[in-house]
This record gives C-alpha cells, sequence and structure tokens, in this order.
C-alpha cells in the first residue's frame, strides 16, 4: 500500500510546488494599464444602465507602451457598443460575439487591442461576477491568439474604481490601473 501511495504522490508531485516554494512567475511581474481620465469618464458615462440596457457595455482601445514593453498598456480611445451587438439572454448583457471580433480584426490594422468594460456601479474596487470571468476566459481571451501587437482584455467599474485583467501567454492577469493626466490638460510646471 505504502509503495502505491508513494507512487501517486511522485506522480502528482509535478502539479504543485514542494512545500515552501513559490511558484514561478510565467508573465509580467506588474503589468500596468495607463486610463487617461478622460478616457475613465467617457467609460463611465457610457456604462450607466439605462431601461433599454440595464448593463450596457463600452470598448476602450488599448495599445502596448512599446515594442518591447508588454508590462505597460495605454488606453487610447473609447468605442460605443452599438446598439445592433446586443442580443436578447439570460445575463445582464448579452452582445453578438460576431460583432465584437469583427471589431477586433478591425482595430488590428491601426495595433490596437480591445478591452470589454462594464460597470457594476457602487463604491470601492469592483470585481467581476462569475458571468464576467466566463466571458473574459471564453471571448476575450481567445481575441489575443496569434497577435503579438495588440493587448487585450477586460475591465470592471464602479462610481470610484475599477479593476481590470489582461491577456498574458500564460491566460487573464489583473492590470494595475493608473489614471493619468489627459493630453490636453494644461500642466502647472511652476515652482
Amino acid at each position: 500500500m505504502k509503495t502505491v501511495l508513494r507512487a501517486i504522490r511522485d506522480r502528482l508531485a509535478g502539479f504543485w510546488p514542494a512545500r515552501g516554494t513559490q511558484p514561478q512567475p510565467t508573465g509580467p511581474a506588474e503589468i500596468r494599464l495607463h486610463l487617461p481620465r478622460c478616457l475613465r469618464e467617457s467609460l463611465a458615462a457610457q456604462t450607466v444602465p439605462r431601461v433599454a440596457c440595464p448593463e450596457p457595455l463600452a470598448l476602450l482601445r488599448l495599445r502596448y507602451a512599446g515594442e518591447e514593453r508588454r508590462d505597460v498598456i495605454v488606453a487610447v480611445g473609447v468605442l460605443p457598443f452599438a446598439e445592433e451587438a446586443y442580443v436578447e439572454g439570460d445575463a445582464g448583457a448579452n452582445f453578438d460575439t460576431r460583432w465584437l471580433i469583427a471589431r477586433a480584426n478591425d482595430e488590428l490594422f491601426t495595433n490596437c487591442g480591445l478591452m470589454l468594460v462594464h460597470s457594476h456601479g457602487g463604491r470601492g474596487t469592483p470585481d467581476f461576477s462569475w458571468t464576467d470571468r466566463r466571458t473574459n476566459h471564453d471571448v476575450m481571451a481567445p481575441l489575443a491568439i496569434g497577435v503579438a501587437t495588440a493587448p487585450y482584455g477586460a475591465m470592471v467599474l464602479s462610481t470610484d474604481g475599477q479593476y481590470a485583467v489582461v491577456t498574458t501567454s500564460a491566460g487573464l492577469a489583473p492590470a494595475t490601473v493608473i489614471i493619468v493626466p489627459d493630453a490636453t490638460t494644461r500642466l502647472d510646471l511652476s515652482a
């Protein structure tokens, strides 16, 4: 019996790290998403619930900060979710994935990826629901397959916070969202 248990333990040992060891990171240590304040405000306005659409969606256009920098992502624009993209269904936000894929393909011509954004309202740092996580895994993550030039992901908003995940070679990973001043904002450099 001990031999059988030892054989099972040895076989399973490759699936879990030994006690006291840390799992090795498979992607960048920290991914940062720089989101201009005006785009954050635009996302908030576009994801306000309406009678016709209880959980409206928006798309955030994204680019990598540089050819060799996959740990810094810059938001460059917001695309409204077209009314014809919404479909009937059980979830709060049901959409036609073919419409989303067509938008993602269009954006590739400008080296932009997309982030699917919606709001849960409330205050503080929001989190994805089970349905959101399934959509992120089944829809947003596969958009990145074979595309090394553009980032993809998902974001959920609250009135004063946000939480985002982006695709990496290891799957979906959290991104630290940094709200940055708008490029058109006048900076006061007086000392």
